[in-house]
C-alpha cells in the first residue's frame, strides 16, 4: 500500500475513534479492511497511536498496548453516564496510567500542523500574516546583530486599489490581492519571507540584503504586479508603491525599521502637485550611503549619497564641472558589499556651500 493510501486509512480510523458515538463494531471492521488492503495490523496501530498521541510504540509491543486500551474503553463505557470515544481511553491509558504524555491533547499531529499554519498565514493570500512578520523580523534582526550582517524590509502597497474595489467590487479586489501575493512569492528567495501587513499592504523581509539589492527586488516585484490585467474598458491598472529600510543603518528596533520603510513608502507615492512622467522610479533620502567616485581631474572623491532609487542617485560634488560620465562604488554603512555604478549626470544644481548637487541616471 502506498503511503498516501495508508495515511488516508489511518486518518479514517482516527476520525471514527474520535467520534462521540464511537462504534466498536465499525472501528474493528474498518481496521480489518485496512489490514486486508496490504499492510499489517501492528503497523496500522503504531501509526494510529502516533497520530493521536505523538508517542512511538514498537511493533513488537503494540498488540499488548492496544489490548489494554480496548479493555479500558470497555470499563469507561460501563462507568461513564455518557458515551466514551476510543481516543478518550487511549489518552487515559497513555497519560494517567502509563505516564507517557506530559500534556495530553485531543488533536492529531496533522491537525496541529494545520492549526499552526493557520495561525501564521493570511487566509486570503496564503502569505504570512502580521503576527508572523513581527516575530520573524525580531528573529532576523537578532540574527543580524549576532553575525554583524544586515536585514532589509520592503513595504509595498497597491496604487489605486480603492478605485478597483469601488468600481469593480470587492471580489475583483480580492483577486488582485491574491495575484499580487503570488507575484511577491515568485520574486523572493527561499530565505525571504513575504507577508500581508493588512489591507493592500505587503511586507518582504530580506536577510543579508542591503538597500541597493532590495531596490532591485522591489522593482522586480513592481514590474510583475504591473502586468496584472484588469478589464480594459474601466481604465484602471495595477501598480505598486514601495519603501525600503535596512537594519542597522536605518534603525536597531523593528518598530523603527518598519516606521522608516513606511516613511519612504509615502515618499514614493505620486503627489497631486507633482508633474507626471518626471521620474520613472522613486527616490529615497537615505542616510549611511557613500559614493566612492573613481579618480578624474578632481581626484578621487568620497561623498554622501543624498537620495537613491532603482534608476539613479544624487550626491554632492566638489568641482566646477561634472564629467559627462561617472564611475564609482556605492557602499552602505554596516554592509561589506560595494556596488559598482556607471552614471551620467541629468541635473546639476549649485548649492549655497559652493558644491554641486548632481542627479544621475545609471548608465549601461
Amino acid at each position: 500500500m502506498v503511503d498516501e493510501e495508508l495515511d488516508g486509512r489511518v486518518a479514517r480510523l482516527a476520525r471514527i475513534g474520535r467520534a462521540r458515538d464511537f462504534s466498536v463494531v465499525r472501528f474493528r471492521r474498518d481496521l480489518e479492511a485496512a489490514v486486508h488492503a496490504g499492510t499489517s495490523r501492528t503497523e496500522i496501530l503504531c501509526r494510529l497511536i502516533a497520530d493521536w498521541t505523538g508517542v512511538t510504540v514498537a511493533e513488537s509491543g503494540v498488540g499488548a498496548v492496544w489490548d489494554d486500551v480496548e479493555r479500558l474503553h470497555e470499563v469507561l463505557s460501563r462507568a461513564l453516564p455518557g458515551p466514551a470515544s476510543l481516543q478518550t481511553a487511549l489518552l487515559h491509558e497513555f497519560h494517567s496510567k502509563r505516564g507517557l504524555l506530559q500534556e495530553p491533547r485531543l488533536l492529531s499531529d496533522r491537525d496541529l500542523v494545520t492549526l499552526r499554519g493557520d495561525a501564521i498565514t493570511d487566509p486570503l493570500t496564503g502569505l504570512y500574516n502580521r503576527r508572523f512578520l513581527l516575530d520573524h523580523l525580531e528573529r532576523e534582526v537578532s540574527r543580524a546583530e549576532r553575525s554583524g550582517s544586515v536585514v532589509s524590509v520592503l513595504l509595498m502597497d497597491l496604487r489605486g486599489f480603492k478605485a478597483i474595489n469601488d468600481r469593480l467590487g470587492h471580489p475583483v479586489g480580492d483577486a488582485v490581492l491574491v495575484r499580487t501575493a503570488r507575484r511577491i512569492r515568485e520574486s523572493l528567495r527561499l530565505v525571504d519571507a513575504g507577508c500581508r501587513y493588512g489591507g493592500d499592504e505587503f511586507v518582504a523581509v530580506l536577510p543579508n540584503t542591503d538597500l541597493v539589492h532590495t531596490l532591485a527586488v522591489a522593482e522586480r516585484i513592481r514590474q510583475r504586479v504591473s502586468h496584472i490585467r484588469l478589464p480594459p474598458r474601466v481604465g484602471l491598472s495595477v501598480d505598486l508603491n514601495y519603501g525600503v529600510a535596512t537594519y542597522p543603518a536605518d534603525g536597531r528596533t523593528i518598530n523603527f525599521i518598519l516606521k522608516m520603510s513606511d516613511v519612504r513608502l509615502y515618499a514614493s507615492k505620486p503627489k497631486p502637485d507633482q508633474p507626471s512622467g518626471v521620474r520613472r522610479w522613486p527616490r529615497f533620502a537615505v542616510q549611511g550611503l557613500t559614493l566612492e567616485l573613481a579618480g578624474g581631474r578632481a581626484g578621487r572623491q568620497s561623498t554622501e549619497v543624498t537620495d537613491i532609487g532603482y534608476g539613479g542617485l544624487a550626491f554632492t560634488y566638489v568641482g566646477d564641472k561634472v564629467p559627462d560620465r561617472l564611475q564609482g562604488e556605492v557602499v552602505q554603512r554596516y554592509s561589506s558589499e560595494a556596488h559598482p555604478v556607471a552614471m551620467r549626470p541629468v541635473s546639476v544644481t549649485r548649492l549655497r556651500t559652493g558644491r554641486l548637487r548632481v542627479g544621475c541616471a545609471y548608465a549601461a
